[in-house]
């Protein structure tokens, strides 16, 4: 079975076949496309299968937005495009089309995860009928609740619009300093790309340092500073230590809310990209404090996704629940 699947972000929008085989999911011919370079989804599917598609025929497509979808519907959060609508792209495709949340699709794709796609950030034995989270910052923080293993009952959220909860007095600060930029401060305001360079600006607010404001005038800051620490840069790394600081601290919050004994899962395009920061000592000591339930966080495992593709990986699982055999 060969489907049309895609990850439709407010950056970029990622395309590929993927196929269903005995031993799992693979993915074909995947592209990148800058998503403001276009003017819709559809003109962007059509290019990939007049151009790279190695098949003719598709049973399906599944299609992962960043947005909420609500009855065959979606917007791209933070995209300016019409609004997307699975019966007029089936129409226009040929195939069913299942149009879900981006988040929605990594939560369908947490079955379909081989051994070797995660690392391990916190050991902790899984409960089988425990709920999963799934939180990820990358262009935006998306959340999703997931059912146990074997059920497909996925629970997409907007956690990441929650207002931000600081944990200290120099949280607060930082706070506070998006807020007199914002006027307010939530989760994705801190935990995105754009939110690394708001850390990086509250840093060289507090002490000037010619290299990381070079770093925040790049055309990618959260990279250059990613960069830049891993040169030795103390002023960058005290940026991405404050990242995952926080990043930890608000996962902690959103497990509270939820109790996923069935496992936590980061994903999005940032931290697979610092992976030894988050297994460092900091992450684990942000997460696990929240007394008096410290105890209570220690308990629940926790995992990076490190699979390339796990929207695309998802998008593919639920569209298959759609297509003719």
């Amino acid at each position: 079975m060969d489907l049309i699947v895609a990850d439709v972000g407010g950056t970029n929008t990622r395309v590929a076949r993927a196929r269903r085989e005995a031993d799992g999911w693979s993915l074909h011919e995947a592209q990148r496309y800058p998503s403001r370079e276009h003017p819709d989804l559809a003109s962007i599917l059509e290019h990939w299968r007049h151009e790279y598609a190695t098949v003719d025929t598709f049973a399906a497509a599944g299609l992962a937005v960043a947005g909420p979808v609500h009855q065959g519907r979606a917007r791209v959060t933070n995209l300016d495009w019409p609004a997307l609508e699975a019966a007029t792209l089936g129409e226009r495709l040929g195939m069913p089309v299942t149009l879900l949340n981006d988040f929605a699709a990594i939560g369908a794709s947490l079955d379909a995860l081989q051994p070797g796609d995660c690392e391990t950030l916190q050991h902790a034995t899984p409960d089988p009928a425990g709920l999963r989270l799934v939180a990820g910052a990358g262009t935006g923080l998306g959340t999703c609740l997931v059912g146990p293993p074997g059920r497909p009952a996925i629970y997409p959220g907007e956690g990441g619009h929650a207002r931000f909860s600081p944990a200290g007095p120099e949280e607060a600060a930082l706070g506070d300093f998006v807020t007199r930029e914002l006027g307010y401060c939530t989760r994705e305001h801190l935990l995105s790309g754009r939110g690394i360079a708001r850390i990086g600006q509250f840093e060289l607010d507090r002490q000037a340092d010619p290299e990381l404001a070079e770093a925040l005038s790049a055309r990618d800051p959260a990279a250059a500073i990613g960069e830049l620490a891993r040169a030795g840069h103390p002023a960058a790394e005290n940026v991405i230590d404050r990242f995952v600081g926080l990043y930890a601290g608000q996962l902690a919050d959103m497990a509270l809310t939820a109790l996923p004994t069935g496992g936590i899962y980061l994903a999005g395009g940032i931290a697979p990209r610092w992976v030894d920061a988050f297994r460092g000592p900091r992450f684990r000591c942000a997460f696990r404090n929240r007394p008096p339930m410290t105890h209570l966080l220690e308990q629940l495992p926790v995992a990076l996704i490190m699979h390339p593709e796990p929207g695309l990986l998802g998008a593919a699982v639920c569209a298959s629940r759609s297509a003719t055999p």
